[in-house]
């Protein structure tokens, strides 16, 4: 039995102890899958989770 199990994960990252990148990393390590990346987070593993400030601002 691996500790942490996938069940475990879910619960630390919906109490907000684990990030994105935290579960990014058990992905990285062939902990869990990708699938189970996305049943974690709700989030596709693929796509970034950053947005890319391109410096343009808004003028009246």
């Amino acid at each position: 039995m691996k500790y942490p199990a996938l069940s475990d994960i879910k619960q630390f990252y919906d109490w907000g102890c684990y990030t994105d990148d935290d579960v990014r990393e058990y992905v990285k390590i062939n902990w869990i899958t990708l699938a189970e990346y996305e049943q974690v987070t709700g989030k596709s593993y693929d796509k970034p989770t950053v947005s890319v400030d391109l410096g343009m601002t808004i003028t009246q």
